[in-house]
């Protein structure tokens, strides 16, 4: 069921759930038409290589069902003409996948590596940018076609790109986008000491190597960006940036923006309401773990786990450290509960990269999975005591705070040990429960269709915005149903160079209807919305 909501809505009476049935993943990819291999590299002897980028689940031609960009990579000897790998585009047509890349504009041989999707120009389609090693490229989507509008809007960042997000800093009622920026990166670079790693040689960086600084870029409403990184104070000291995320992190109304960094400290630009930002990073508790130290941050998943109200951050990190999660405590403090949680017991030889906080069995609480991949193909080494393909994690939120790995019980599709990097997440089959992509380096993805989710009850919500900015990015959500509330936000970017839905999906378990659902929009105005019918796609139209 599918309804566009004007204003306060009434009930409709659906039917009442059971409990949630064990849930199971399986590899859908072949099955469902997403074959097409990514390419990064060959012989991983630079750190470009090991870098695979990320995906985005976006409905780019507005039919209602999530269709589906891959970045691909490329690799230092070049390939024969014609023979050079694009960037893919699938068109979901009822679950199942047709690759359209090249007749829909998106025809590119650059090293493609993150993506984030918005309407930054507010025309009620859906548009993507893509960060690559060298320009990055804004795809202008035209009711279903794609325009390189790069150029025109000055976005074509030169260096090399990792994470991007959109998000209304300025509250303007149009969408601006942050860049983080990795490596100043030249093959001509020869370190003068070996690069050594378990003391196996390996490919040298990031440490050593020249960071690249970020850039923030202001829409101007007329299809321009201007670069605004010094006037909005996020020009500090450069570090190897990976993920970015707008978010209101401290509910004032103003998006925050969170860089995960790879080797050197996290930032965490605390919006001031007056065009800048302050890094309260280190004083808030995320710049380092909870110890002090540095990690090799990836991936990054910004989410209410814990039902307070509050948005929590989970960061992924290296192998032989510990995945971070930070617990909001309010007041602009968080603290590191990665064990107390139980999820930092488990991936300390692993080295994860994709991540989100998703309700894997609409049970109305947000589970986790993380996707792990080394970097080094000298993992495999017996004195590494590691290896280059590694499972990937679920972990279950069991409430109070705590998490269990329940990997081995998800079904085949946990089962697989592959070069995992980039995870995006949607209801691509529209069966009422979340499925992942998940990508893997020099190989085909892995397409998780979730089997058994839906027991539970659920709503999906998509907002448009009037005010606000059109895909309604930056707003919040809070739905009371069953006796419990939950929290949640349009997010742009996120995971590990990746781009999940951006519908809005709770679990509801056995709750029969949702006694409220309150919106509040990046305008500042602020939707209610009592008992609403359940299982259902509820579109939400912004008061004029």
């Amino acid at each position: 069921m599918r309804l566009w909501v004007f204003g306060l809505t009434a009930a409709m009476a659906l039917r009442c759930g059971a409990q949630p049935l064990p849930v199971q993943f399986t590899d859908q990819a072949a099955a469902a038409g997403v074959t097409g291999r990514n390419v990064s590299g060959s012989a991983q002897r630079y750190i470009v290589e090991g870098m695979m980028g990320g995906a985005a689940f976006f409905d780019y031609d507005g039919d209602d069902d999530p269709d589906l960009y891959i970045a691909n990579g490329s690799r230092f000897e070049g390939f024969a003409p014609g023979q050079e790998p694009l960037d893919y585009l699938y068109r979901n047509e009822g679950g199942h996948f047709v690759e359209v890349a090249s007749s829909v504009g998106i025809e590119d041989t650059a090293w493609s590596m993150g993506c984030a999707v918005a309407d930054y120009d507010n025309d009620q389609d859906l548009d993507l940018y893509v960060t690559k090693f060298g320009p990055n490229t804004l795809y202008r989507n035209d009711g279903g076609l794609f325009a390189d509008a790069t150029h025109q809007a000055g976005v074509g960042d030169p260096r090399w790109g990792t994470g991007c997000t959109f998000g209304d800093y300025d509250r303007d009622g149009d969408v601006d986008l942050y860049v983080a920026n990795y490596v100043d990166f030249s093959m001509e670079y020869r370190s003068t000491i070996p690069c050594l790693w378990k003391n196996i040689p390996v490919y040298c960086g990031p440490l050593g190597l020249k960071p690249a600084p970020d850039a923030l870029y202001r829409n101007e409403g007329d299809g321009t960006f201007s670069e605004v990184t010094r006037q909005a104070g996020v020009d500090g000291e450069p570090y190897f940036g990976m993920s970015a995320i707008f978010a209101d992190v401290d509910r004032d109304g103003w998006p925050d923006l969170f860089v995960a960094n790879d080797s050197t400290p996290n930032n965490l630009f605390h919006n001031l309401g007056n065009g800048r930002f302050e890094d309260v990073a280190v004083m808030a508790g995320v710049a380092y773990s909870g110890e002090g130290v540095r990690q090799g941050c990836m991936g990054a998943a910004l989410e209410d786990y814990d039902g307070d109200g509050r948005c929590d951050l989970f960061v992924t990190n290296f192998a032989d450290e510990h995945n971070t999660l930070y617990r909001n405590e309010g007041g602009g403090f968080f603290s590191d509960v990665s064990f107390s949680s139980r999820v930092g017991a488990v991936g300390i030889r692993e080295v994860a990269w994709g991540t989100v906080f998703f309700d894997c069995d609409n049970d109305g609480d947000r589970d986790l999975y993380v996707a792990n991949g080394h970097t080094y193909p000298q993992a495999d080494l017996p004195q590494a005591n590691s290896s280059y393909a590694e499972p990937n994690w679920l972990f279950e939120n069991q409430g109070g705070g705590r998490f269990a790995e329940v990997s081995e019980k998800a079904g085949p599709g946990l089962a697989q040990r592959r070069v995992s990097r980039g995870v995006s997440a949607a209801d691509y089959d529209q069966d009422g429960d979340v499925d992942l992509l998940v990508l893997n380096l020099n190989d085909a993805p892995s397409l998780l269709r979730n089997e058994g989710g839906n027991a539970g009850n659920y709503l999906q919500v998509q907002l448009r915005g009037t005010r606000s900015n059109r895909a309604g990015i930056g707003a919040r959500l809070v739905l009371s149903a069953g006796g419990r509330r939950q929290y949640a936000q349009v997010l742009s970017g996120s995971s590990y160079l990746s781009q999940h839905e951006l519908r809005t999906h709770f679990g509801l378990g056995r709750a029969a209807v949702v006694d409220s659902l309150e919106v509040t929009w990046p305008s500042g105005a602020v939707q209610v919305l009592r008992q609403v019918g359940i299982n259902q796609l509820l579109k939400i139209q912004e008061p004029q």
